[in-house]
């Protein structure tokens, strides 16, 4: 990891929902830079700011002020097609509850972001294929989500959000919704698979059972980045 290009690069973001009496302040002036490759945990407790920290992050939601530079993009530059595009080539999606449409198959699923980008059908199809076999899910392309387990339906969320080749994985609370093993199969798995093809993962987490598998963690607290330690030094602080 360098230090001299990062991935993303936030100077003293703010986000403040609503306005005058209304005003609710999300993010007090973040700072960060976040490096190609790394696997970085974003820490804290319910309404602290990592969901609007991510979802700015990702070019979802704008911020107030400040400066979020992603792949050396100002996101305020950008139009709101620009930032589509930026998500649609650049950045995955893992979420808690999976997100799978119940409705399409495992390979279906997976392929949804090749489709967005206008790729064929039977390109996509295959990509898709290729990758759940990758992830362990050979053989149950054809199935749909209900017919599969938890930590099944989530290696398709993983899939899919590595199918388009994105240089940025954001992941929101992949792990709580799975018990521990099954858990630590599914962060070993993302790392492994971050690793082989060049991704930078974004993690927001409760979860200590998996900080370990973090280059770094930043604590959040109301609306700001309290510290920043190795992965290892958070763990020698007792958490």
């Amino acid at each position: 990891m360098s230090s001299s290009n990062p991935v993303i690069r936030c100077e003293n973001v703010t986000k403040v929902y609503g306005t005058g009496d209304e005003a609710v302040p999300a993010l007090r002036g973040i700072d960060l830079e976040i490096q190609a490759g790394e696997l970085f945990m974003l820490v804290g407790p319910s309404g602290c700011g990592k969901t609007t920290l991510i979802s700015i992050l990702a070019a979802i939601l704008d911020a107030t002020s400040g400066v979020c530079e992603v792949l050396g993009q100002d996101l305020s530059r950008l139009s709101k097609g620009q930032k589509n595009k930026l998500r649609a080539f650049n950045i995955g999606f893992v979420f808690q509850a999976f997100n799978l449409l119940p409705s399409l198959t495992a390979a279906e699923n997976v392929a949804v972001p090749l489709f967005i980008q206008g790729v064929s059908r039977g390109k996509a199809i295959a990509k898709a294929n290729a990758l759940l076999e990758q992830v362990g899910l050979g053989g149950r392309q054809k199935s749909l989500p209900s017919q599969l387990s938890g930590g099944q339906q989530q290696r398709v969320a993983i899939a899919r959000a590595l199918v388009h080749d994105p240089k940025i994985i954001v992941c929101d609370e992949p792990t709580s919704a799975l018990d521990h093993h099954t858990g630590q199969k599914i962060m070993e798995l993302m790392r492994a698979l971050a690793q082989d093809h060049g991704v930078t993962l974004i993690i927001v987490t409760h979860d200590n059972r998996i900080f370990s598998y973090a280059d770094r963690i930043a604590d959040m607290d109301d609306g700001r980045i309290t510290r920043l330690l190795t992965a290892q030094d958070y763990q020698q602080e007792g958490h």
